[in-house]
């Protein structure tokens, strides 16, 4: 049976998306135990217009910025545009 991330982190990984001013909606915020940490999978959703090279880089930045929280091994981010 899967266990998911505590609502600690859960609010810590939300207030990270928050800090991108170019994220417009975040859905889909999932979890999934791996040892004794987890993967995040979440949507981010981004302006239709921004292209997708710039709206990868920001997934990436905040793919590294979530995985510095201790108990996150991996996170795995799918961009929507809007």
């Amino acid at each position: 049976m899967d266990i998911s991330i505590d609502e600690k982190t859960k609010n810590l990984i939300l207030n990270l998306v928050h800090n991108y001013k170019e994220i417009k909606n975040v859905e889909n915020l999932y979890s999934t135990p791996s040892g004794y940490k987890y993967i995040i999978i979440l949507t981010i959703f981004v302006d239709g217009n921004m292209s997708t090279f710039e709206s990868h880089n920001l997934a990436d930045s905040l793919e590294k910025d979530i995985m510095t929280l201790d108990n996150v091994a991996d996170a795995i981010i799918h961009v929507n545009p809007i």
